[in-house]
């Protein structure tokens, strides 16, 4: 039996933008699960998030300051099973935190995956080993399908890309051959012309769409520039479970 799950990952550049074209956006782009990059982390600017998931019908499972700014919201539909959060290490005091947000999800026919949020940095070096940090804390929860979505900073062909190994791959590697599935820059928002922001899928998980979002979802070129500097990334996503039993199959 399949489960569908449409996961939408999202920089928003710390919701310092136009808050309400934010929440229009996602709205707009109507996630199960929504995995931001870029929430607010400093204190006193933490309810900015508490707001959106107030003003999208979602609710914010995991992620702030603790995961340095990145968080998981998902729909009242799921169950959450776990949920976690970290920061992982940066070279400076100002250096921009960084970090990961980890759910695990119940779907209501039963289906569990694994989802996580991740901004990894802007140094090579630093980028390859949070990707390995990331890859450890979840390797151990791979009897699940997993997804991870982040803004990687680094095109396609960096290290990062890979540093999941076989635990999970390019959603957009995996589905080129089908045309609901768009190789497409999602950065700058103005003008893109860079693919930083992906999505992973583990074995099993098959995409069935993967696209930034834009006029499919009623969005115009205008709402998108006014939320943030980054697109959402918007991915509908099969999981097959073996253990999953067809609640129509003869008894």
């Amino acid at each position: 039996m399949t489960s569908r799950l449409r996961v939408v990952g999202y920089n928003v550049r710390d919701l310092l933008d136009d808050r309400d074209a934010v929440a229009h956006v996602v709205r707009s782009c109507r996630p199960d699960v929504l995995c931001l990059q870029e929430a607010p982390r400093r204190p006193g600017t933490l309810r900015r998030t508490v707001r959106l998931a107030r003003e999208t019908g979602l609710r914010q499972v995991t992620g702030g300051r603790s995961s340095g700014g990145t968080a998981v919201l998902v729909s009242p539909r799921l169950d959450v099973l776990t949920a976690a959060a970290a920061r992982l290490p940066v070279a400076h005091w100002w250096t921009r935190t960084r970090g990961y947000a980890l759910a695990e999800l119940r779907l209501p026919d039963g289906a569990e995956v694994t989802v996580v949020s991740v901004h990894l940095p802007l140094d090579v070096a630093d980028r390859v080993d949070h990707g390995a940090r990331v890859r450890e804390r979840v390797a151990g929860l791979a009897d699940r399908p997993l997804v991870v979505s982040g803004d990687l900073n680094e095109e396609p062909g960096g290290p990062s890309w890979d540093a999941f190994g076989d635990l999970c791959r390019d959603a957009v590697e995996l589905g080129l051959d089908d045309p609901a599935v768009v190789d497409a820059p999602t950065y700058p928002a103005r003008s893109p012309h860079r693919r930083i922001d992906a999505v992973l899928v583990s074995p099993g998980v098959r995409v069935l769409a993967l696209r930034p979002a834009g006029a499919a979802d009623g969005l115009t070129h205008a709402d998108l520039v006014a939320a943030s500097d980054h697109l959402p990334l918007v991915a509908d996503l099969e999981l097959s479970d073996p253990t999953l039993k067809d609640p129509t199959a003869a008894r």
